[in-house]
């Protein structure tokens, strides 16, 4: 990819970032918290228990506004957070003062930094990787940042796949959702690019053809399914789970009535429940501990 190029699609991808909120027409599972915590609080508490065990020296990839940095410096650890949008990097600087809680945060780009301070007892990433053009040399330099027996510890979505991302996209047009069936036709031309897969996405990057990328956000899902590969080949992989195979996805956009928001959230967990015990490797989501 040219330099140029790049450099586009990278402040690109940091405006999308710096413009994200709680989009009311098209809500996220991280929107609410009652659904994050049925869907992702049990893997989330594990993601932060191990991240504490493995010592206080904790660096962040991709830290976002400090919500994971800050949930873990309340815990005793001292925290560095990395992040791409320098409107989140502020808002977690303001959050960390506003809470009293010690944390440095730092703007950079994931794909070419070279990672501060050091070395630490874990490098931690929650829902960032998957947004990782160059995530080999990224791994390569988390394992020179570590301290000898650190730990890297990662919660990311790793795809769904052709057949899930199928069924998600029918399920979205049919059902009542946020966004207003009138305005869903409209959204076709996005199919495209939610369609594709990782390496139609990395090719899509270098060949320019936009139309298979996500629209503000170029690198969105440019490294999911080869997380644990890239992983497992620079790290002796301690737990590997996945888990929220489908339902998840659509749990939060359903426009329904507040009686009736959490018992079909709970059923629909009961449902990716079920498909997790059915095949355990089906997850969306993946929750690694790794040792270097």
């Amino acid at each position: 990819m040219k330099e140029e190029a790049y450099q586009d699609l990278i402040a690109r991808e940091a405006a999308h970032w710096g413009a994200a909120d709680h989009a009311a027409r098209d809500p996220q599972i991280w929107d609410d918290e009652r659904l994050f915590a049925l869907f992702f609080g049990e893997r989330y508490e594990q993601f932060l228990r191990a991240a504490i065990a493995s010592g206080p020296r904790i660096l962040e990839l991709g830290c976002g506004s400090g919500g994971t940095a800050l949930a873990l410096a309340a815990r005793g650890a001292r925290v560095t957070g990395i992040d791409l949008s320098p409107a989140r990097i502020d808002e977690a600087r303001a959050e960390a003062g506003k809470r009293g809680l010690q944390a440095e945060f730092i703007v950079g780009d994931l794909n070419r930094i070279a990672l501060p301070g050091g070395p630490y007892d874990a490098v931690v990433a929650h829902d960032a990787l998957h947004h990782v053009f160059a995530l080999g040399p990224l791994l390569d330099r988390v394992r020179g940042a570590l301290a000898p027996g650190g730990r890297l510890v990662v919660m990311d979505f790793a795809g769904m796949g052709t057949v899930r991302k199928l069924a998600a996209a029918g399920l979205y047009a049919v059902l009542p959702t946020h966004t207003p069936y009138g305005e869903k036709w409209a959204l076709r031309r996005r199919l495209r690019s939610f369609m594709a897969g990782e390496a139609k996405k990395r090719a899509a990057l270098e060949q320019g053809a936009v139309d298979r990328l996500h629209e503000s956000s170029p690198f969105e899902e440019i490294s999911g399914t080869s997380i644990y590969g890239n992983i497992s080949a620079r790290f002796a992989v301690e737990e590997f789970v996945t888990f929220c195979p489908f339902w998840y996805y659509l749990a939060p956009k359903l426009a329904l009535p507040a009686a009736w928001r959490m018992p079909v959230a709970r059923t629909l967990h009961a449902l990716d429940a079920a498909m997790t015990s059915v095949s355990p490797r089906s997850g969306a989501y993946i929750l690694i501990t790794a040792r270097a």
